[in-house]
């Protein structure tokens, strides 16, 4: 991925809910002494006083404020790790503190003891932005941008000066920890579900992450193997954010010209159209004055627009490129979905909230501000949650979203999907997958079509820090709760580092020209 450091960080908050209503130990454990096979992180910054710390009672009143109302409200904290397991981890965690503790430290803390559970929407970005801070001001961090192959770390953008470490080297140690100790220790502040969906987080925003392991560093030794298959190693020095895009502005990469927030129609000949919708929310520029996301009506016209041209093409073949989407809101994507389909739909089998106190509170107040469709799904979630005794979890009677006539495609429908098409988009291509609507291809995603999402969250009292938590159980429409992100019919594989053209989209492209051949040989003549 391009190393853009900031706007990456958007990618992260982008693994959100698929419909929007809407992390480490103390540094003093010697790790490197230690045969913990998976040491705890370096704090970003180890002050040499504590005016920048939090009380020892008040970093432990966080901790059981924390644990104590992710019970009360999280739809279920305990799905992958059970209730002995966390109780024993915030044992843990509250026997460290024996003094005032330093915030960037305590801030690591509050990401390890979400990321413990292993779910992607329970999560706090107490210590992303304690990095951010320290990028904003000039500091410095490791510049290495990486994207995965399988299970390689590959890197994707040129770290330093000289011909050492090119792009689309392997990377096999950082700081002399083999990758695989690199993602463990990850795994420790980063929530994610799965080892996929940690690699994407990873792909992201390396750089931040690696702060916050390893701590400030002048330079990190990286051992690799070359694209040629020579191995080395190299000293990367740190740089400043701006020396970082300098130096990949001196030195790109080339990659395919394609950017996954444009919306774009497209006729591309012989009987096939190509419909990249962007993220399923409102673009800058569809927002307006009032800056809504859910401003739908700009999106609205694309659709039908596109729609409209596709059906004055006579295209028979619909290829929907979803790779790279964020994702966004189900009224959104129901747009296009709804053109494909001549039955009612429901984007999920099951949809379960639980109502928290602070969730019931949050839709309370939503429902005094918002006069809501008693038939929409926001109708229905406010009334189940206002409707449910606090803290229980109750089942939310999906609309079925129906069919749209108006210029609707009937032809064949492929989905192109890769694994950064996050929330929604992953949503939306289970559920083109699950109702036979389209032939999906590429590779798998990260993201879950049967997940724990539509996040609320709460602020803890001393730290100030904002604790997001998951309110909703969905089921994708096969029934699945399987954990895992939705598998292509067809899988593709991304094009080689340093390749501009956009090698996945040539092999679907192909794929369907084929499949046009072979029916059209095997029609009968008239």
């Amino acid at each position: 991925m391009l190393l853009r450091l900031l706007p990456a960080l958007a990618c992260l908050a982008a693994i959100s809910p698929a419909t929007a209503a809407a992390s480490a130990p103390a540094p003093d454990l010697a790790p490197a002494l230690t045969p913990n096979p998976t040491p705890a992180p370096a704090p970003a910054r180890q002050p040499e006083t504590c005016a920048d710390c939090y009380g020892a009672q008040e970093a432990r009143e966080d901790l059981a404020t924390l644990y104590r109302r992710l019970q009360q409200e999280h739809v279920d904290l305990f799905a992958r790790r059970d209730r002995a397991a966390h109780d024993a981890k915030m044992a843990e965690l509250l026997a460290r503190i024996d003094g005032p503790v330093p915030k960037a430290e305590f801030h690591l803390m509050l990401h390890e003891a979400m990321a413990f559970g292993r779910i992607a929407h329970a999560k706090t970005e107490a210590a992303i932005l304690d990095a951010l801070a320290h990028v904003r001001s000039g500091g410095r961090i490791i510049p290495l941008s990486v994207s995965y192959r399988g299970d390689a770390m590959l890197t994707d953008q040129w770290a330093a000066a000289g011909g050492a470490l090119p792009p689309g080297s392997r990377i096999t140690r950082i700081d002399g920890l083999e990758v695989a100790d690199i993602e463990s220790r990850a795994r420790r502040i980063i929530s994610a579900d799965t080892d996929r969906l940690l690699r994407s987080q990873m792909e992201a925003a390396l750089p931040i992450f690696l702060h916050l392991l390893l701590g400030p560093r002048d330079a990190v030794e990286v051992a690799y193997v070359a694209p040629g298959g020579a191995a080395g190693t190299i000293m990367v020095p740190s740089l400043s954010y701006g020396d970082m895009t300098a130096l990949q502005d001196a030195r790109p990469v080339a990659a395919p010209a394609r950017d996954p927030l444009r919306r774009i129609a497209r006729d591309l000949g012989q009987g096939i159209h190509y419909l990249q919708p962007g993220p399923f929310l409102a673009s800058e520029d569809e927002r307006g004055e009032t800056g809504d996301a859910y401003a739908i009506e700009g999106f609205r016209r694309f659709v039908d627009d596109a729609f409209a041209q596709i059906a004055a093409s006579g295209a028979t073949d619909l290829l929907i490129d979803l790779r790279g989407n964020p994702g966004g809101d189900v009224s959104f994507s129901d747009l296009i979905t709804a053109r494909l389909t001549d039955r009612p739909y429901r984007f999920a089998s099951r949809y379960e909230v639980r109502a928290g106190p602070a969730t019931k509170a949050i839709w309370a107040k939503r429902a005094a501000g918002t006069e809501f469709d008693p038939g929409s799904l926001s109708g229905r979630m406010a009334a189940a949650i206002a409707d449910a005794p606090v803290g229980g979890r109750v089942a939310v009677d999906l609309p079925a979203a129906q069919p749209i006539r108006d210029h609707a495609f009937r032809g064949r429908v492929w989905a192109l999907i890769d694994r950064h098409s996050y929330s929604n988009a992953a949503v939306v291509a289970a559920l083109l997958q699950d109702l036979d609507i389209a032939v999906i291809m590429g590779e798998e995603t990260a993201d879950l079509p049967t997940t724990y999402g539509a996040v609320e969250s709460f602020t803890l009292p001393h730290s100030g820090a904002a604790i997001i938590y998951p309110k909703a159980y969905m089921v994708r429409p096969s029934g699945s709760e399987e954990t895992r992100g939705v598998v292509p019919d067809i899988p593709l594989a991304p094009g080689p580092v340093g390749e501009d053209r956009d090698i996945m989209l040539d092999q679907a492209l192909s794929r369907i020209a084929a499949e046009r051949n072979a029916l059209s040989y095997t029609q009968p003549e008239r």
